[in-house]
């Protein structure tokens, strides 16, 4: 909740009324079968409409891929079936692809959304683009998202003689831009 006071997100405000829980559980605290019969209990008993798990690759310890994709894939039955959203996080490594998933439960996901680093002209900025969404229409654009005192935000996509800059480029060229007005 600290965290994300951060940036402008006040979580304390729902916790005390109820409507937020949080579940912190260590992943090697005790095995899979048990992580599933956890989380089925906490489900049950608050009924919430979201579940997020994150990060869902701390589960893999050792050589337990196929099990944990078996465990998530049994989580996922679980929340569908309840008409609950999930949303799971994955945190990857710069050498391993980005579009590949650490559990390969990737067609079990209806949306999946990619946030990364950019690193251009000496500057790193933060990106998000859609991969995939199920039965919808979405951007191919890869949007930069800034943490401000008031949330996230989403910069619009800014182009010039067909190319896209991030924030320091931008700003130089909207300076360029201003000084021919």
């Amino acid at each position: 909740m600290r965290n994300m006071l951060s940036i402008g997100i006040k979580l304390e405000t729902w916790v005390q009324k109820g409507l937020l829980q949080f579940r912190a559980t260590r992943p090697t605290l005790y095995g899979l079968e048990m992580h599933l019969a956890a989380t089925q209990k906490a489900v049950n008993a608050f009924k919430p409409d979201i579940v997020i798990l994150d990060p869902i690759n701390t589960f893999i310890i050792g050589d337990k891929e196929i099990e944990v994709k078996r465990m998530l894939m049994r989580i996922v039955d679980f929340l569908k079936t309840n008409q609950i959203t999930a949303l799971f996080t994955s945190l990857t490594s710069g050498e391993s692809a980005l579009e590949s998933s650490d559990v390969g439960i990737s067609s079990l996901i209806d949306t999946w959304l990619l946030l990364r680093d950019i690193e251009l002209n000496g500057e790193r900025n933060r990106g998000l683009y859609v991969l995939k969404s199920r039965g919808m229409a979405n951007s191919n654009q890869i949007r930069e998202f800034i943490m401000t005192d008031h949330g996230v935000k989403l910069r619009e996509v800014y182009i010039w003689c067909q190319r896209s800059f991030n924030r320091f480029c931008r700003i130089a060229q909207e300076a360029l831009e201003m000084q021919k007005c």
